[in-house]
């Protein structure tokens, strides 16, 4: 029978390893419908793999979450992801006898809470103890950044058996906990104080990993004692930097919102839509949740953005109206005589830039609405609505009647024109304006039928 050699055993469980979770899942299924007695081999590899890699997530999963970046890429605490393997398989070393504990450990407490919080421990302690060996590409991070460092994550490690307990109690914190929830989220940063001097701190980093909405976390941060949604009081205290966190990520939302503009693209609109909209939520949310000041710093800051993105907003509704009569277009016509008027230009393109940066502009008009209340600038959005509506309109009637009266030399090409005029009026929610235009663009059709 043939078997590995204990140099390819090696390699292959370095291989194995090294396999991203999704990867891991597909070359388990691969590996077993392979024939031989080596694939059997690394189908064992495989799943003794898979199996460890399950009780570490057990083991550490209050903070899994803290060994990858936010996906809305706010300012927060997080540690490289390779360290956590590396720290787990430190940790496990003489603790093998308490490792099937962990296997398909059930919600409630028991036994497998016990053998994880002494996995936890124990790898706080390795971190302390040998912190280059567990994390050799350490760099101090900059001043300001969160304090990703071996001493934070055994610092994390250390709370680990009190945010076991406290993530279940997360989605009551997160909106509207009663008296006795919300001594419950106080008594467990005066718990997480006990341990260390910043462990509240820790406790609302390792809960923020866990929440994906940045701005809901203001509500546990003004939870946390009794005055902590008082600007003076929040402050001064370590909780303080989630609120300047967020006020960052703002700043430069704001900063790349205008960066943006001047791409006229489907795309770009949507991501200025998205940031804007990301922007008007915390900032409403730090309205409701926490009392700020206005002539504070984080006052300041906030009124600077809101004034920021207000101005941004107003130059992209007059790029809108702008691009739409480029896309759309008039042209004088003679009348009678000396007398002339403003007619639809039916000679223009049907296709191209000006009509897709047009409609990507009338989208985010469109989608900026609710951001729109929150920066001052919804008047001005529901003006320029209902601008675009009766000039659309117009535009497409005219060219209408100019069909029906025959005075049009390419039909077809007006038709076109106004079902994109009918296309605009739906991109801006005008849906009674944009069916009036179909139905008399269907008719015009028939009519134009042998």
């Amino acid at each position: 029978m043939s078997s590995l050699s204990p140099a390819h055993r090696a390699a292959l469980t370095a291989v194995v390893q090294a396999c991203p979770d999704a990867s891991l899942a597909q070359l388990g299924g691969a590996v077993a419908a392979l024939p031989g007695d080596k694939a059997a081999e690394l189908a064992v590899i495989v799943g003794e793999e898979a199996r460890d890699r399950a009780r570490r997530a057990t083991a550490f999963a209050p903070l899994l979450p803290l060994f990858q970046a936010r996906a809305d890429g706010v300012p927060a605490l997080v540690f490289p992801p390779m360290v956590l393997p590396r720290v787990w398989r430190e940790a496990k070393i003489g603790e093998e006898a308490f490792l099937p504990l962990l296997d398909g450990a059930a919600i409630v407490d028991g036994e497998w809470t016990l053998a994880a919080d002494r996995l936890c421990a124990r790898a706080a302690a390795v971190l302390r103890d040998r912190p280059r060996g567990v994390w050799p590409e350490f760099q101090r991070p900059p001043d300001g950044a969160p304090p990703s460092t071996p001493a934070e994550l055994a610092g994390c490690f250390d709370l680990t058996p009190l945010a076991r307990t406290a993530l279940p109690r997360l989605s009551v914190w997160l909106e509207r906990p009663d008296d006795n929830q919300m001594a419950g989220l106080r008594l467990l940063i005066q718990d997480c104080l006990a341990v260390a001097p910043d462990g509240g701190r820790r406790m609302i980093d390792i809960l923020f990993a866990h929440v994906a909405d940045a701005e809901r976390m203001l509500r546990v941060v003004a939870r946390t004692s009794r005055l902590a949604d008082r600007e003076v009081t929040l402050s001064h205290s370590d909780m303080g930097v989630f609120v300047e966190r967020l006020l960052a990520s703002v700043q430069a939302r704001v900063q790349g919102v205008a960066a943006l503009r001047s791409s006229l693209t489907a795309d770009a609109m949507q991501t200025v839509v998205d940031q804007v909209g990301w922007c008007a939520g915390v900032l409403a949310e730090m309205d409701i949740t926490l009392q700020i000041r206005p002539d504070s710093s984080w006052g300041k800051t906030a009124r600077m953005a809101r004034v920021q993105v207000s101005g941004q907003l107003s130059g992209l509704m007059k790029s809108t109206a702008a691009a739409v009569h480029a896309a759309l277009p008039t042209k004088r016509r003679t009348i009678a005589g000396r007398m002339t008027r403003m007619s639809p230009w039916l000679e223009a393109p049907a296709d191209g830039e000006p009509i897709e940066a047009a409609a990507a502009l009338l989208t985010a008009v469109a989608g900026l609405r609710g951001a729109a209340v929150t920066f001052g600038c919804e008047a001005d959005r529901a003006a320029l609505k209902t601008e675009m509506t009766d000039y659309l309109s117009t535009w497409a009637n005219e060219a209408l009647d100019g069909v029906a009266d025959g005075e049009v030399d390419n039909p077809d090409q007006a038709l076109r024109l106004v079902g994109i005029a009918a296309r605009f009026l739906t991109l801006i929610e005008a849906l009674e304006a944009a069916r009036a235009v179909r139905r008399r663009a269907a008719t015009a059709e028939t009519a134009r039928l042998p």
